[in-house]
Order: structure tokens, then C-alpha cells, then sequence
């Protein structure tokens, strides 16, 4: 066991490589001496740093005029609720609490809340009730966190805040006192100074988008100086991570809206300040909200490959609008974004989008080879996503899940065959099961151990809280339409080489009707020793086991095949698990080439659906 947990650690430390490895421990090594520092002498970074610039205080067409603060008495109590957790808060509230769960304390610290409190007064024309708490909230913060401690400070929870803070002071500009401009750019030049380049992925993306942002609501040189290296630096990072297809490096669709919202508002707040649009920006907005847009399902949701939870990020409908407003000039509903890209109107952009062309209808086959899915549309409200590619870059695998050559099945924006999802982000049974190959839609294949039990191989090693070791990469793939109307998806991995087997899936989608389909999945083994399989299909929790029911099941090679039925969970979002139903079909497979092929005969016609909203946010 010992070995095992070396040689995981080994590879992880391999692929992440030396060059990041050294980054990463002078960021950690950076934190730690800061830190003590800080304890032993608070004001030695703050009167090391430099004097706070000049708050500009008009700044272009930028300020999003918001209703004054409601004068109300303040409350003694506020609510939270992240996560499906809801806390109930005493003032002086504490913020960093060993009680709650990280995530939970890091949601506190990035003032989100305050951005939905935003929202509310630009739809509305009022703010909530506990806004009258706002200004109270804001010192209190500065006065309990000061430089480098706690959560606050760390330099993920920095970029979000410090964003949701500059439109808090430009929307109310009541809330621009010389403290809390002062905190700001204290704020900002500890993030500047604690990158997270080590990291990569959207974290590194959130830094540059907030360094961007940050440096343009301040004079002189400091500030300019803080823009246009995040800029560079963001120009660079773009071209690496947004790949040739349109989608983010990380394979989450959650993640890519993510960062396709904060550049289309650092691109909204260039226009609005210096009346600039680099075409690099333009572009990557431009190719990722084209890839949003293939990946859409009805009802507006996503595929949830890799973690993905819904609530991640603003729905997908409203991102794209909101990026569509920016690419040609158009408003959308939502209150701040709407703000925002009135304040940056100019022309719409003379680009050819492909978008407009297939206003038509989606293909019946569209597929994202860099991203490594692939999406089949037959009609009839029929959607099946199949996954086949390379997992996640390397040297960044906190959100990957063993789920290659998975696949998920939608009617009409309902969910029928999915994975579990993502529910949380911390170490136990429910993060190593959610990123396991036994939550998704998928062929496990086993190897029976020396004491009898059954060792599962994992084609992408996940393992701790945001690890991978080995992880497979494409072998084969290929997807299209046949002559009799099916279309079909198919694809290998090298994840089994190294237990001598091979695996390759087709998942074909056949005489479709209004609310019938046939489904067939030919799962092909190769293997030079005995293994035992496992095939999962989990239901949605509104699905009943009658909908696959009906289905055929030929292996006339393997051995000891039996059914059963199993309940496990289905999460829409962080802190969300509803107990569904998933079956499973076991059996072993003797040395030579084997073809296990199921065939299920879908019928929704009994099922009880509700409508799903298609609205555009």
C-alpha cells in the first residue's frame, strides 16, 4: 500500500514537472515567511508597501449609478448560505471560523453576497434589507483580517473580492471611503505579490482578470504599471489555455463560463475606461462563447464532465448572452451585466459568427476533439454526450474525475442517464466516489488480489482531494452519421495497458421517435489475463428503473454475469446529493478479445416531466 501511495505521489510530482514544482514552493514558502511575519510585526508589509494611488473617481461611463444604501435600523444578525449550508451570524460576525468547512468560509470572504445584494438594487431599483449592513460588513472585514491572515488573504479569495468590491464602490460610490480604498489597493498589491501562477488553470486566470480590473481604478504609475503586465501576462495565459476547439484546458464547463464571464467584464471595463478592444481578447471571448454555445443542452445546462457543479458559475444562458452583448452589442436582462454593457456600448464587432449561421438547428454530430466530447443531436429533443479525450493538462488535475469514455443521456433538458456530479470539495468517501470511475456512465475493468478482494483500475488515478497520477489519454476516436439516420460516437484510451487489456466503446443512438430511442453500446475488451468488469447506468433521481427496463445484453464470451440494482446520488450542486437509482452489470472475462453489448429501448412516454425553462437569463 505504502508503494502504491509513492508511486501515485511520483507520477503526480512528474507531470506537474520541476519548473512548476519550484513555483509552487516559493509561492508556499513566500505565504509561510509572510504570515510570520505579519504575526510578529503587523505593519511591516503595510509600511513597506507603497502610498495608496488616487481613486479615480468618475471613470468614464463606468459608474453604474445604484440606489442610495437603505437607511434602515441595522439588524444584530445576518444569513448566509453557501453550499446548502445556511449560517446564522452574530455581529461582530467571525470570519475565519475552524467550524465550517473551507469552501463554505472561503465563500464568506469573497463577497459574493454583497455582488447578489448588487444585483438586487440594479433590478429592483431597492436594495435587500440586509444590505443596511453592507458598510458595516466592509469595515469590520478590514478591522478582523488584516494583512497576509486568514482565508481572506489567500490569493484566490483576494481576486474575487477584490473585483466584487470595485463594483460595489463604483455602483455606490458612498462606499469609496478613503479605509476602504485604502484596503483595496493593499488587497491587490498582496495579490500581485502572491500569484498563483504555480497553479495554472482558472485560479491564475482569476489573478491577471483582477490585477487587470484593479489596475485601472487607480492613478500613476504603480496602478498602470499592475495593468498592463496582467494584461501581458493574461494575453500569454489565453493563448495556452483556451484551446483549439474554444474550450478551457480544465474540460469543466462549469470553470469555462466561469472565466468567459470575468473576461467578458474586463473586456466591458477596457471599453468603458480607455475605449480599447484587443483583438486577442476579443478573440478568446469570441471562441469560447462559440464553444458554450455547441455544449449548450436544453434547457440550457451543461454536460457535467469533470467537476461541474451547477452552481459553480452563472447559468450558461446568461453567459453567453452577456458575451454575445459585448461581441455585437446587444443588451441582456440580467441587472449588472446589462449596466455593464450599456456603460461600453460602441459598434458591434464586423466578425463572421458561426453562431448566427446555425440559427437553424444544432448538427446531429458536433465534436470538440480538444476538448474530448462528443455531442449527438438526432431530434426530437434527444441529446447523448459521449467523453473521449485527453482528461486535463498534466500538470493540473484538481478537477478531473476517471470518466473517460463515459457518457450522459438528455430528453428535452431532462436528465435520464447521468453521472453523479460534484457536491463537495473536501477529502472523504463523497469526493473520491464523485471523481471515481463507479459514479459515471462507464466500463470498469478489476484485478483480483492476492487476499481475494477486487481492485478496481482507474484509467485517470484520482486520489486526495484535488490529485491524479496516471491519467489515459485518447487512443482512438471517431463520430458520425450512418446511412440508415443513427449516429454514433466511439472512442479508446491507453488507461489498461499497463494490466495488459484494452478497451474501446461505440455508443450508437438509433430509430428515434418523438419520445422513443434506441440506445446501443458495444463496450470491445482485449486482455491477456482474467479480469472481472462492471458496466454502471445511473439514472436521474426522477428517472424510474422502468425506463431501462427494456434491454438486451449479449456477451457470449464473459462468465459469471449478474444484475443488480444499486442507490447512489445525483448532484446538481455543492451540498446537494438526492438519492437515485444506478444499475450495474457484472461478470469476469477470461484471456482473448470480448464484445459486451447492451441495447436499451427508451420510452419517455410514461414519464412524468415538467416543463424546463429556455429562457436566456
Amino acid at each position: 500500500m505504502g508503494f502504491c501511495v509513492i508511486g501515485r505521489l511520483v507520477c503526480t510530482l512528474v507531470d506537474i514537472g520541476p519548473r512548476r514544482l519550484q513555483r509552487r514552493l516559493r509561492y508556499e514558502l513566500r505565504q509561510f515567511f509572510d504570515r510570520r511575519l505579519l504575526t510578529l510585526f503587523p505593519t511591516a508589509w503595510v509600511a513597506g508597501s507603497t502610498e495608496t494611488p488616487q481613486w479615480l473617481p468618475v471613470l468614464g461611463g463606468l459608474e453604474l449609478h445604484c440606489p442610495p444604501l437603505p437607511k434602515t435600523m441595522v439588524p444584530e444578525i445576518i444569513f448566509f448560505k453557501f453550499l446548502e449550508q445556511e449560517q446564522v451570524l452574530t455581529l461582530p460576525i467571525s470570519w475565519n471560523d475552524a467550524r465550517w468547512p473551507r469552501l463554505w468560509q472561503f465563500n464568506l470572504h469573497y463577497f459574493d453576497w454583497a455582488r447578489e445584494f448588487l444585483e438586487i438594487a440594479l433590478i429592483k431599483g431597492h436594495w435587500p434589507d440586509q444590505a443596511a449592513l453592507l458598510e458595516h460588513l466592509l469595515d469590520h472585514w478590514i478591522e478582523a483580517n488584516p494583512p497576509g491572515c486568514g482565508d481572506g488573504w489567500h490569493s484566490y479569495t483576494l481576486s474575487l473580492r477584490t473585483r466584487n468590491w470595485i463594483w460595489l464602490f463604483r455602483s455606490c460610490p458612498q462606499l469609496a471611503t478613503p479605509l476602504r480604498i485604502k484596503s483595496l489597493w493593499q488587497q491587490l498589491l498582496w495579490l500581485r505579490d502572491h500569484p498563483e501562477h504555480c497553479h495554472g488553470g482558472n485560479h491564475w486566470l482569476e489573478n491577471l482578470t483582477a490585477l487587470a480590473l484593479g489596475g485601472l481604478q487607480f492613478a500613476g504609475p504603480d496602478a498602470e504599471n499592475m495593468h498592463c503586465r496582467a494584461m501581458r501576462l493574461l494575453q500569454k495565459e489565453l493563448h495556452s489555455q483556451v484551446l483549439a476547439d474554444g474550450g478551457h484546458e480544465e474540460r469543466s464547463a462549469a470553470y469555462h463560463l466561469l472565466m468567459l464571464d470575468r473576461l467578458v467584464e474586463l473586456a466591458c471595463s477596457l471599453v468603458a475606461i480607455l475605449g480599447e478592444r484587443p483583438s486577442w481578447l476579443v478573440g478568446a471571448i469570441d471562441s469560447m462563447s462559440t464553444w458554450a454555445r455547441s455544449v449548450r443542452l436544453e434547457g440550457g445546462v451543461a454536460p457535467r464532465f469533470n467537476d461541474s457543479a451547477e452552481d459553480l458559475a452563472p447559468p450558461l444562458n446568461v453567459v453567453i448572452s452577456f458575451a454575445d452583448g459585448y461581441l455585437q452589442h446587444c443588451l441582456v436582462s440580467s441587472g449588472f451585466r446589462n449596466r455593464l454593457l450599456q456603460v461600453a456600448a460602441i459598434e458591434p464587432l464586423p466578425l463572421p459568427f458561426t453562431r448566427n449561421a446555425s440559427a437553424s438547428g444544432p448538427s446531429v454530430v458536433t465534436d470538440l476533439p480538444a476538448t474530448g466530447w462528443t455531442f449527438l443531436r438526432p431530434g426530437h429533443g434527444w441529446e447523448l454526450v459521449f467523453k473521449c479525450g485527453v482528461p486535463c493538462p498534466p500538470h493540473l488535475p484538481p478537477h478531473v474525475h476517471s470518466d473517460q469514455l463515459s457518457l450522459e443521456l438528455i430528453y428535452r433538458g431532462h436528465w435520464l442517464i447521468s453521472e453523479a456530479g460534484t457536491s463537495v470539495y473536501c477529502n472523504g468517501p463523497e469526493r473520491f466516489y464523485e471523481r471515481s470511475g463507479a459514479a459515471h456512465n462507464l466500463l470498469q475493468l478489476g484485478l483480483e488480489t492476492n487476499h481475494g478482494d477486487l481492485k478496481w483500475i482507474e484509467p485517470v488515478e484520482v486520489w486526495g482531494l484535488f490529485r491524479a497520477a496516471r491519467k489515459a489519454q485518447p487512443r482512438y476516436r471517431e463520430s458520425g452519421s450512418l446511412c440508415d439516420g443513427s449516429c454514433f460516437a466511439a472512442g479508446s484510451h491507453d488507461g489498461f495497458d499497463r494490466i495488459g487489456a484494452s478497451h474501446v466503446r461505440l455508443a450508437q443512438l438509433s430509430a428515434f421517435l418523438p419520445e422513443q430511442i434506441t440506445l446501443t453500446v458495444v463496450d470491445t475488451v482485449t486482455t491477456r489475463r482474467t479480469l472481472r468488469f462492471r458496466q454502471w447506468w445511473h439514472l436521474a433521481p426522477s428517472v424510474p428503473k422502468e425506463l431501462i427496463d427494456d434491454f438486451a445484453f449479449e456477451a457470449f464470451t464473459a462468465q459469471s454475469i449478474h444484475y443488480s440494482w444499486h442507490t447512489t446520488w445525483f448532484s446538481k450542486g455543492f451540498g446537494q446529493r438526492t438519492p437515485r437509482q444506478s444499475f450495474c452489470i457484472r461478470g469476469c472475462l477470461p484471456p482473448g478479445e470480448h464484445k459486451l453489448r447492451i441495447t436499451f429501448y427508451l420510452s419517455v412516454a410514461s414519464l412524468s416531466l415538467s416543463p424546463v425553462c429556455h429562457a436566456f437569463g
